[in-house]
C-alpha cells in the first residue's frame, strides 16, 4: 500500500514542480503554457487517486479535472517539434472536443454517484461516449508519436536526441499501460491497482522527458539568438561572446547561484569553457570568473544593504540572496572591494541619508 502511496505522490509532486518550470521559461511560448495545462491535469489524477476510496464523489469530481491528457500531449508535440504556426482552429477544435466527451463522462458518473439520474437512464450516453473516447484518445496518441518521429532523419542531432527521449518514452509509457499489463492474467481489483500505480509511474517520465526537451530548446534559442546577433550586426565573435555573458548576468542574474561555474555559462552559451576565460581575461578588466561574477553580486548586496525592502535582513541573508556560498566568502569579498564591512557599510549609508 506504502508503494502504491509513494507512486501517486511523486506524479503528485512532479506535476507541481513542472508546472512551476513552465513559468520559469522567459519568453514563455505557447507550448510551456500546453506543458502547465498538461501538469496540471496529471495533478488532478495523482489527487484523486490519493484520496480514500469513500470519498468517492469528491474523487470524481477532482477526476473532472483530468480532460486535458492525451489530447494536451498532442498539441503539445506539435508545438515542439514543428516550426511556425503548428496548431490551427481544427486541432483545437479536436482536443476540445476530446475535452468535452471526457468531462461529460464523468459528469455522468457524479450525476450517478449522487442518485440525480438512474444509471440505466444514460447507459446508452455513457456507452457511447466510452466508445468514442476509445477510438479518439489512441487516435491522438498515435498522432503524437508521429510528431515526435517524423523527419527524424533530416533533423539536426540535437533535436533527434530530444525525438529520441520523448519517443522512447511515450513508447515505453503506452507499451506497459496498453498492451503489457493487459496481458497479464490478474484478478480486476489487482489489475486495478497495478494499472494505476504503473500509470502513474509513466505519466511522471513523461513530464520528465517532456521538461528536458522544452529546457533543451531553450538552450538553444538562447544560442541561436547569440550568433543571429553577431552575425546582423557585423559584431567581433568575442564582443558577441561578451554581450551574450552580460546579458546572462545582467538579465537573467545568473550570478544569484551560489554554486555557478565558469563551465555553467559555457555550456548555456554553447561554447567551449576556455573561450569564456579567454574573453573575460581580454575584454574585462577583471582577472578571472569568479571576480566577474562576485562584481555583479556585490553591486546587488550593495542595492539590499539600502533597500527599504530589506532593511530588517541580517547581514547573512543578503550574502545569501546575492549568490554568494558563505556569509565569510561574502566579508571578505566586500571588505576587499569596499574598504569595509557589509554591516559599516549600511551604517553610513543610513547615516547619509538620514
Amino acid at each position: 500500500m506504502m508503494f502504491i502511496t509513494s507512486a501517486h505522490f511523486l506524479l503528485l509532486v512532479i506535476s507541481l514542480l513542472s508546472i512551476a518550470a513552465s513559468f520559469w521559461f522567459k519568453p514563455r511560448r505557447i507550448e510551456h503554457y500546453l506543458f502547465a495545462i498538461l501538469a496540471l491535469s496529471l495533478l488532478f489524477l495523482a489527487a484523486s487517486n490519493l484520496l480514500l476510496k469513500n470519498l468517492s464523489v469528491e474523487q470524481q469530481f477532482i477526476a473532472l479535472g483530468t480532460f486535458a491528457t492525451c489530447n494536451v500531449f498532442w498539441l503539445l508535440t506539435r508545438c515542439i517539434f514543428r516550426k511556425g504556426k503548428a496548431l490551427s482552429t481544427a486541432h483545437y477544435v479536436l482536443a476540445g472536443t476530446i475535452a468535452l466527451l471526457i468531462l461529460l463522462s464523468r459528469s455522468i458518473d457524479i450525476f450517478v454517484t449522487l442518485q440525480w439520474i438512474e444509471q440505466e437512464t444514460l447507459t446508452w450516453l455513457k456507452r457511447s461516449l466510452a466508445e468514442l473516447l476509445r477510438l479518439l484518445s489512441p487516435s491522438v496518441l498515435l498522432l503524437a508519436f508521429w510528431e515526435i518521429i517524423r523527419s527524424y532523419s533530416s533533423s539536426s542531432k540535437s533535436v533527434q536526441t530530444q525525438k529520441l527521449l520523448m519517443a522512447s518514452t511515450m513508447l515505453v509509457a503506452v507499451l506497459s499501460t496498453r498492451i503489457i499489463m493487459p496481458s497479464i492474467p490478474l484478478a480486476p481489483e489487482t489489475y486495478h491497482l497495478v494499472f494505476v500505480v504503473l500509470r502513474s509511474i509513466m505519466a511522471s517520465a513523461v513530464l520528465i522527458s517532456v521538461l528536458c526537451v522544452l529546457w533543451l530548446q531553450h538552450q538553444n534559442r538562447i544560442a541561436s539568438a547569440i550568433n543571429s546577433t553577431a552575425k546582423v550586426d557585423g559584431i567581433d565573435e568575442d564582443d558577441a561572446l561578451l554581450a551574450s555573458i552580460q546579458s546572462l548576468m545582467e538579465d537573467a542574474k545568473q550570478y544569484l547561484q551560489a554554486e555557478l561555474k565558469m563551465m555553467d555559462i559555457a555550456n548555456t552559451l554553447r561554447v567551449p569553457e576556455y573561450k569564456v576565460s579567454k574573453v573575460l581575461k581580454e575584454k574585462t578588466d577583471f582577472d578571472n570568473f569568479n571576480h566577474y561574477v562576485n562584481h555583479f553580486r556585490l553591486k546587488h548586496a550593495k542595492h539590499l544593504l539600502t533597500d527599504e525592502q530589506s532593511k530588517s535582513w541580517t547581514i547573512l541573508v543578503i550574502s545569501m540572496e546575492s549568490g554568494f556560498s558563505s556569509l565569510a566568502t561574502f566579508n571578505r569579498v566586500f571588505k576587499k572591494q569596499e574598504s569595509c564591512t557589509p554591516n559599516d557599510y549600511r551604517k553610513g549609508k543610513r547615516l547619509t541619508q538620514g
